[in-house]
């Protein structure tokens, strides 16, 4: 009888191996099949990617060490409390929530490693990183047609306190709720702030922007039409270029020093 129980766990024990064999590792430290499988159903994708994505994380986990970066509880409770007040919650309000869906601690070690890699990443990059004056009046001035927008616009404001009701209005434009408000206006782009204008530029004729939450209530825009055709001033977007040009030059430095990592660093793949 002993001799079976042995012969079992043994059995156990080799199957575990097969499940969770170490695939790769990355100076030392083990990536097995049970990391991709598992990093792969939540990212939906496939295997060899996974392990790439993995691999990036290891060399990311490494270099966060290597520099001392840390991230305390204040921090954390910090960044929590700027995503509750976006969602019009207070702290505690979040925190409950979370805690009642048994998130709680899996959503704030998530939030821990963000904002770790946002640190490290501030390192890597804010040394290097500038964009002139120069650089925004060039782009603007080749990529004219970016700034195309409408001259004038109407649309049908929907508002309402509950989100849910406004959702039917999506598959039915004729969908009727006494709670739902509705008004027709017609604007010039000059009109619009900035947020509002490519909202609407991004949303074809005969659709419905996304719902907005606008504090007490929440508003839907349904786009009748469009007319004429107008450039944006410089002075209107220049901004907009600033923070997509740092994006694509901090994208830029972050691939560059970590392809370095990676090609001096201890990383096997194993059959």
């Amino acid at each position: 009888m002993k001799k079976l129980f042995l012969a079992f766990l043994l059995t156990l024990s080799l199957e575990a191996k097969i499940v969770d064999k170490v695939v790769a590792s990355v100076n030392g430290e083990p990536i097995t099949s049970y990391d991709i499988e598992k990093t792969s159903k939540k990212l939906n994708l496939p295997p060899n990617k996974t392990l790439n994505f993995l691999i990036d994380q290891k060399l990311i986990d490494s270099e966060i060490k290597k520099r001392g970066i840390s991230v305390d509880d204040y921090e954390i409770d910090e960044a929590m409390d700027k995503i509750a007040k976006r969602n019009n919650l207070t702290l505690f309000e979040f925190k409950n929530i979370l805690t009642q869906r048994g998130e709680l601690q899996k959503f704030k070690a998530k939030l821990k490693q963000d904002l770790l890699k946002q640190k490290l990443f501030a390192n890597i990059v804010n040394a290097k990183l500038k964009i002139t004056p120069d650089e925004i009046k060039n782009y603007y001035n080749s990529h004219k047609d970016e700034f195309s927008i409408f001259n004038t616009i109407q649309v049908v404001k929907y508002t309402s306190k509950n989100p849910q009701s406004l959702k039917s209005l999506y598959s039915n434009p004729f969908y009727t709720d006494e709670n739902i408000l509705n008004e027709t206006k017609i604007y010039k782009w000059n009109e619009l702030p900035l947020d509002k204008l490519y909202l609407f530029k991004n949303t074809k004729e005969g659709a419905f922007t996304p719902i907005i939450n606008e504090g007490l209530s929440y508003s839907t825009y349904y786009i009748t039409k469009k007319e004429g055709r107008v450039i944006l001033p410089f002075d209107k977007v220049k901004n907009i270029i600033a923070n997509k040009l740092i994006q694509e030059k901090r994208n830029g430095i972050l691939k560059e020093y970590f392809d370095k990592i990676k090609n001096r660093a201890d990383i096997k793949i194993y059959n």
